[in-house]
């Protein structure tokens, strides 16, 4: 029985001298490479159709502008590329305009965020390697399907010739039958796989987003309450110092008072002598 197993899932990482972000996992039952590729190097991938190949491309939006013919032409309609992660720190939406009805791309939010990507991939290979099984499965039972289809030939010649044979026949067309519906159910089994893993990473990319979404609101309200805290401080401060100038004005006032009532008592003290000497009183 001929068997179409997976070797190596292959992470290539393209960028102008940019590591690859996260840290490579070991799979149970699939070895995991990350090659290292330059922008200018992209004829040296080799996509090999037993294997799970993921193009993950970091790159600016003026760099991104220069590959893409190439990534279309050699890389976007291969049946053998899962998946095509792109991150960008300056052409996110642009980028993501660009390739919108493309499902095979997945555009990342700026800043990174190393965890998310690790999900992403880790659930893109896993969907993989079911997928590869079922294929497996199916193709099986294809090569058994040509072999009864020649038994069914031969039954049809003897059928006539004794009801032995006649219920042998019937015993191959049931089958026949069981491994026709056994076919279709995989295929649909294969599309159910693949809905639920390009929803999975709508998902989760939405998911992010909406949590650097939060993370920026919180840090806008604390800016904002430093900001309330500090007028207020001020607000207090000037108070106080009103109230200071305030009480020295009225200090300053019981002392001018104080002193006019002096000066009239002296003036009433020395118009009283001066009426004394004028033999007034």
């Amino acid at each position: 029985m001929r068997r179409s197993g997976l070797k190596t899932s292959y992470i290539w990482n393209l960028s102008q001298g940019r590591p690859f972000p996260v840290e490579l996992w070991k799979h149970s039952k699939i070895k995991i490479q990350v090659n290292q590729i330059g922008l200018s190097e992209l004829d040296q991938i080799t996509i090999t159709p037993n294997d799970i190949h993921i193009l993950f491309i970091q790159v600016t939006f003026k760099e991104w502008n220069e590959i893409l013919p190439k990534i279309k032409s050699t890389f976007e309609m291969s049946p053998f590329v899962s998946l095509i992660l792109v991150s960008s720190e300056d052409g996110v939406n642009q980028i993501q305009e660009m390739v919108q009805s493309q499902p095979k791309y997945l555009v990342l939010e700026n800043p990174l965020h190393v965890r998310e990507l690790r999900m992403i991939l880790d659930r893109t290979i896993q969907s993989e390697s079911y997928k590869a099984a079922a294929l497996d499965i199916g193709n099986s039972c294809l090569e058994n399907v040509g072999f009864f289809e020649g038994v069914f030939s031969l039954a049809h010649q003897e059928y006539e010739e004794s009801k032995k044979e006649n219920e042998a026949l019937r015993s191959i067309l049931k089958y026949e039958e069981l491994v026709k519906r056994s076919q279709a159910g995989i295929n649909s089994a294969l599309e159910r796989v693949n809905d639920m893993k390009n929803q999975e990473l709508i998902e989760l990319h939405q998911r992010v987003k909406a949590i650097q979404q939060l993370d920026e609101l919180r840090e806008k309200e604390l800016k904002q309450a430093l900001e309330l805290q500090k007028a207020t401080e001020e607000v207090l401060n000037y108070s106080r110092i009103e109230e200071m100038n305030l009480d020295k004005i009225l200090r300053a006032q019981d002392r001018l008072f104080e002193y006019t009532e002096q000066e009239i008592k002296e003036l009433v003290e020395e118009n009283r002598a001066l009426k004394k000497k004028l033999g007034m009183l």
